[in-house]
């Protein structure tokens, strides 16, 4: 069935395509996820399209580039399609905000702590993030985009008092969960300390402002840190940092920035000085 013309774009059929009905009976389970939104779910099709198991598109969804693309990908990868009510993709994904189109994918596996220590550039820049007990997935997300922008190797978390990549988080990342690696570790200082071993710097952010960003010189091989939102870094994670930073701000209009806005200022600047040296490292 051809899409009909709608208001001037391309409409979805509310046709089922060939293996619809598994897509129909695609759910989350423990070893699955659900990705949802047009950058997402594009960017894990084409990082991962054999890990599909379904893509669901509302009915009516209108056809535009990125979609376009999404369907394309789906019937050249021979997925199970289905165009359902925008409810069961509400439901599936557990939240609103998809933009129409939801996948269902294999869990992916986390990057093992020893397996990315191998592939490390053993000299020259670089930069790898840490999150010690950053627990809100939209902060996750968004400081896993930031880092995949600016030349960061992968995000280093603890197993426990951690953000999960929940479908918030794989939004906020907008795709870049697909292709940055996400090292979980039991000891968070431990990790550390192995990559001090590497030749790393280990910077921690913190709000002090006589340690300003753009008045130190920033390690050309650096490992930062950021702390939990509100309690900052915790005292294991402190006592492994050889120097700190903070942003400069007007304190009297906004009393700090959110993890994920000062993550990003903070990797952008080790990108400024190092990053295209680190860029054709990786």
């Amino acid at each position: 069935m051809k899409p009909k013309k709608h208001r001037g774009e391309w409409a979805a059929p509310a046709a089922e395509e060939p293996g619809a009905s598994e897509a129909g009976a695609a759910s989350v389970s423990e070893n699955a996820e659900a990705v949802g939104g047009l950058n997402a779910v594009l960017a894990a099709l084409k990082a991962r399209p054999l890990a599909c198991r379904a893509v669901l598109a509302a009915e009516g969804r209108h056809y535009n580039q990125s979609f376009s693309e999404i369907m394309r990908l789906a019937r050249e990868n021979r997925l199970p399609l289905k165009f359902s009510p925008r409810q069961a993709l509400d439901r599936l994904y557990g939240r609103q905000h998809h933009q129409g189109v939801v996948a269902v994918f294999d869990a992916r596996p986390h990057t093992a702590f020893d397996d990315f220590l191998a592939v490390l550039p053993p000299a020259g820049p670089a930069l790898a993030l840490a999150l010690d007990q950053v627990e809100d997935p939209g902060n996750l997300g968004a400081l896993m985009r930031s880092a995949l922008a600016f030349g960061a190797l992968g995000v280093i978390t603890p197993r426990e008092r951690a953000a999960a990549l929940t479908p918030a988080a794989l939004a906020a990342s907008a795709g870049a969960a697909e292709f940055l690696p996400r090292v979980r570790v039991v000891n968070l200082a431990r990790a550390l300390a192995a990559l001090k071993e590497r030749g790393f710097w280990v910077v921690g952010a913190e709000e002090d402002e006589r340690s300003s960003l753009f008045e130190r010189e920033l390690p050309e091989r650096t490992v930062l840190v950021m702390g939990s939102e509100g309690r900052g870094l915790g005292s294991a994670a402190r006592k492994v940092c050889d120097l700190f930073v903070s942003i400069p701000q007007d304190r009297g209009r906004v009393q700090s920035l959110n993890v994920s806005a000062a993550g990003a200022i903070i990797m952008c600047e080790h990108f400024r000085r190092f990053g295209q040296a680190a860029k054709f490292m990786v």
